[in-house]
């Protein structure tokens, strides 16, 4: 049964592929970099692999109390004594090592966040591997490191005498990264591609088409690229998609792709089928990156399709050679609220998984901001509370930080004249109103939402992210105020934006988290954080503030405020709930309202 899932083609490339899988993916589970704050001795055997997940041994333990150390701390940056570089993380490849330079010219930075010093060593050690830590704390980075060291170690490894690569353990690819939307699979190539060689690494960009490489470029040994795809839509099989079909049919002249970044919805039609086995067999990474977006809504089922094609290559005898597949979840948040949570769902779905939490997750109050959020309540007797915000928000927006330092008698003062600025609504519609206004009153804006089209969202982001707040000259293209729902809350990763304005409260406390994770990110202290509220929220604004004036972790689980608690508002971990606790607790004040009002 199951050979007649194999194709005779995969077969005979099977003979190959055995012969240096056993050994090339042992390599990727086995020890950790020997310069790794500790080393898992263990020669991983695949036997041996397959049941790491269900007997605790002495590494696990080692690993345990690393992590439990490692993830303690309340900074970004991971102790500075044990990790004051990056290759003291684990990396190996000094390849890699000098790109990170590259990528992060600045001496301060230049060294390994927690969630970095911890994630390497989790996901080196090969088993599945969930990673929480609050958005803006450099998670990109902590998957992607320890795929590209691997590969690029690789390749090292199997560089011939003419410089060729020989076989490195899998035909298809070496990892997939799965990400929610187009937009954060475009962000990753990005990120990914500072890392692995540049343009020229990425042989598939978002627009499924081949990058052609420029002739200006430096010349590269073939040892030094980590090839990037995105996989697109609308695809029947693995072969549809030109990279793989040539790294399957002509391997000599077509290396595979090394890592593919893909959306659910693009690669879950692929694992429905099970003709597609080889490739599921063949991957021995999958990143589900905003792990708790995924595992909710119209995501979960092309996710669990994807994850169909992978449980069923897990099931293939290991006389094939195949181990399982390494899972690594990635998430800022992950709410709790029972059995369909996304936590309840982790952590059926993978018992055995290596947590890395940071302690900064679900903190009322974002690391990166540097003051306190400045809340701004409507007018009570205000008629027309959605103008006066907006009359507010504008004169915020051209008034300067040094008026707004003078302004003591000011409820909001503020001033954000010259900043990079992110404002957050709760709809589409509420969005292009917002900026049609801003635009009217002189303030440059522009929108981002699931409405707008693909080119003019990619557009209005480009010139958001050319906005520089310390240039003394302008880009005149760049645009400083991005006015958005809640697509560009989660994952977007855009460098320097100074503040974050909630002109409508944030429908949920996980929404909420992210809104204000947006600035103040990468270890910068630097962000402010504007709330416009009023009516039915206050009562909700209440808990969040004492909250965050107690620097109180989120627990993200039940749906109504205990009344009968203290005058701090009630318990913070039942004031909210994944989707609907905000607008429950809404519909329950305002019907209370409205019985006292008749009665």
């Amino acid at each position: 049964m199951v050979l007649s899932l194999l194709s005779k083609r995969c077969l005979i490339s099977r003979r190959i592929f055995v012969q240096g899988f056993l050994t090339s993916r042992t390599r990727m589970i086995s020890p950790v970099a020997s310069n790794c704050p500790f080393i898992l001795k263990t020669n991983l055997s695949t036997t041996t692999a397959l049941n790491l997940r269900y007997e605790r041994t002495e590494e696990d333990e080692k690993l345990d109390s690393f992590l439990k150390e490692t993830t303690s701390t309340d900074d970004f940056f991971a102790d500075a004594d044990r990790f004051p570089s990056f290759n003291s993380i684990g990396i190996e490849s000094q390849v890699l090592l000098d790109r990170l330079e590259n990528m992060l010219p600045s001496k301060d930075n230049f060294r390994p966040s927690a969630v970095q010093a911890a994630s390497f060593a989790a996901i080196s050690s090969g088993k599945d591997v969930s990673i929480g830590a609050e958005t803006g704390s450099g998670k990109t980075l902590a998957y992607l490191l320890p795929i590209i060291d691997d590969i690029l170690k690789r390749k090292r490894e199997a560089r011939n005498e003419d410089g060729s690569i020989g076989h490195l353990g899998y035909d298809y690819a070496r990892a997939i990264i799965l990400v929610p939307n187009k937009e954060l699979a475009s962000q990753v190539l990005r990120m990914a591609s500072e890392l692995t060689g540049g343009a020229r690494s990425i042989i598939w960009d978002t627009n499924g088409e081949n990058i052609m490489l420029s002739h200006d470029e430096e010349p590269m040994e073939e040892c030094d690229i980590v090839r990037l795809g995105i996989f697109p839509g609308n695809l029947k099989s693995p072969e549809d998609y030109k990279p793989i079909r040539l790294s399957v049919n002509e391997p000599v002249d077509n290396p595979p792709l090394d890592i593919i970044i893909a959306t659910p919805a693009a690669l879950g039609p692929i694992g429905v089928n099970p003709k597609n086995i080889n490739m599921f067999a063949d991957i021995q990474t999958i990143v589900i990156d905003e792990a708790d977006m995924l595992l909710d809504g119209g995501y979960l089922r092309p996710l669990n399709d994807v994850l169909l094609g992978f449980k069923r290559a897990d099931k293939l005898d290991v006389s094939f050679g195949v181990v399982k597949t390494q899972h690594v979840l990635v998430a800022a948040t992950l709410p709790d609220m029972g059995l369909k949570s996304a936590q309840a769902y982790v952590q059926r779905k993978f018992p055995y998984a290596t947590r890395v939490t940071m302690k900064g997750m679900h903190n009322a109050r974002h690391y990166g901001l540097k003051d306190q959020t400045i809340w701004i309540q409507d007018d009570y007797d205000e008629e027309m509370p959605k103008k006066k915000r907006m009359e507010r928000l504008i004169e915020i927006l051209k008034r300067s930080p040094s008026e707004a330092t003078d302004a003591d008698d000011r409820e909001d003062g503020v001033g954000l004249a010259g900043e990079k600025v992110m404002i957050f609504l709760n709809s589409a519609n509420d969005v292009d109103s917002a900026t049609a206004a801003l635009t009217r009153a002189g303030v440059n804006a522009v929108p981002f939402h699931a409405k707008v089209s693909l080119s003019e969202r990619t557009e209005n982001l480009k010139r958001f992210r050319k906005y520089d707040p310390n240039a003394s000259i302008p880009d005149p293209d760049a645009v400083p105020v991005l006015v958005s729902t809640d697509l560009a809350a989660r994952g977007l990763d855009i460098s320097d934006v100074t503040s974050v304005v909630q002109l409508q409260f944030a429908g949920n406390v996980v929404s909420h988290l992210h809104r204000m994770g947006r600035c103040g990110r990468a270890g910068n202290r630097d962000g402010k954080g504007v709330v416009f509220y009023g009516g039915v929220e206050s009562e909700l604004v209440a808990v969040v503030r004492v909250a965050e004036d107690e620097q109180q972790t989120m627990v993200l689980e039940g749906n109504e405020i205990d009344d009968n608690e203290s005058e701090s508002g009630g318990k913070v971990q039942n004031a909210f709930s994944r989707k609907r606790g905000f607008t429950k607790k809404r519909k329950k004040i305002a019907r209370k309202q409205q019985y006292d009002t008749e009665f």
